[in-house]
């Protein structure tokens, strides 16, 4: 996924859990530019800046 420059981007990402979810195959803590929003339902939302993005998640 491609977030154009000086935009963001809410991101809805099927989770179990906020553990399970990776970009690029890190977890989204380590990765500066996301930030966590809430859980809601059966997806992990975040909010991210303007980059490419590879989200990963273990259901």
């Amino acid at each position: 996924m491609t977030i154009p420059p000086n935009t963001t981007a809410t991101v809805y990402i099927p989770a179990k859990d906020l553990k399970s979810v990776t970009e690029g195959g890190r977890p989204i803590s380590k990765i500066e530019g996301i930030r966590f929003v809430r859980m809601e339902a059966a997806a992990a939302v975040y909010e991210v800046g303007s980059g490419n993005y590879s989200f990963s998640s273990k259901w």
